[in-house]
């Protein structure tokens, strides 16, 4: 049995007789297993002296001095037009152009409703889709869309769900798309929806009708009624929820905690549409899918590093309440 170990700033990938198991994306982690084979304490001290002796003569340090030159772009290439990072990945071989990764990416048709989600929505990637049911009757088609670091981590539903709440990034969002396939009227949908993520939040109950609010304003503004058709987005950060019906954004609301809470509705052991959990694990957990995964992380935390790269959600206005210095 062969076991594989990749260990980068973002974690270690995992495979077994070369089928990829995924990757355990936590910062620090990809470290500490080097320094398991490394380290003073090494657990295997003929490793260590293995590589002192492949690689400390004077014949093999001028070979890794060559191979070095393939990999890492010299200063005046560092002030070439923007064209180092290209150069780089061409060099290696291992081109992670981000462009050229998400042209592999394909929409998504949710098997029960027939409604086609996008594969990107602004800095995001569609994870899955799935039906959100009340007995028998589709009440709306619901689709996650999240960063690079949410798809590696869809090797099972817990480490997605710890993923799509963790907002480990300042910018960081996981954003969800309903369209309803079953008429609703505003109060009803509104009340189904802060009913959901009423019990998974630890804030006051105000915050709650503070969203529900929102959600109906939204509705009012395109008629009153979510007929088939309407779009609901749902963008969760750390910040809280941003709320926009039919693409007018009715505004934020900004409590700490809720965008967790919201996310819960969908991720959690008791989630609202099972169907959207199955497809993302389905979608992301094979190898080819999770190799795909690793290569959107690394491309889009390199374009991240550059400065002008808009953030995943957009500024909202914010609805939450004003605190007493705002007074």
């Amino acid at each position: 049995t062969t076991f594989q170990f990749e260990c980068t700033s973002q974690g270690v990938l995992v495979t077994v007789n070369d089928s990829l198991q995924g990757g355990a994306t936590f910062e620090g982690l990809g470290s500490a297993l080097v320094d398991v084979f490394m380290d003073e304490s090494a657990v295997s001290p003929t490793l260590v002296e293995s590589c002192l002796k492949t690689w400390s003569s004077e014949e093999a340090q001028s070979l890794a001095a060559s191979l070095l030159s393939f990999e890492v772009p010299s200063e005046s290439d560092a002030s070439s037009e923007g064209v180092q990072d290209d150069a780089f990945d061409a060099q290696a071989g291992q081109s992670l152009d981000l462009e050229s990764l998400e042209n592999q990416l394909k929409p998504v048709q949710e098997y029960a409703t027939s409604i086609t989600f996008e594969s990107k929505l602004d800095n995001l990637y569609l994870v899955g889709a799935g039906v959100r049911k009340k007995s028998i009757i589709k009440i709306y088609a619901v689709a996650m869309y999240a960063s690079a670091q949410v798809l590696v981590s869809s090797s099972s539903q817990g480490a997605l769900h710890a993923a799509a709440r963790s907002f480990d990034g300042p910018n960081s969002a996981t954003a969800f798309v309903l369209e309803m396939v079953y008429s609703v009227g505003a109060e009803k949908i509104a009340g189904a929806i802060a009913e959901s993520v009423k019990p998974r939040y630890s804030g006051p109950e105000s915050d709650i009708i503070n969203l529900e609010q929102m959600i109906t304003e939204g509705v009012n503004r395109v008629g009153g009624q979510a007929v088939k058709g309407t779009v609901f987005r749902f963008d969760c950060t750390s910040r809280g929820v941003a709320v926009s019906v039919n693409g007018l954004s009715q505004g934020s609301a900004s409590f700490e905690g809720l965008g967790a809470a919201f996310v819960d509705v969908f991720m959690d052991n008791d989630a609202v549409s099972p169907t959207l959990v199955e497809s993302c694990l389905s979608m992301w957990s094979g190898a080819s899918s999770n190799t795909l995964a690793m290569d959107l992380l690394q491309a889009s935390s390199r374009l991240a590093t550059k400065p002008g790269v808009p953030s995943a959600v957009s500024g909202e206005e914010d609805r939450s309440a004003p605190s007493e210095e705002d007074l």
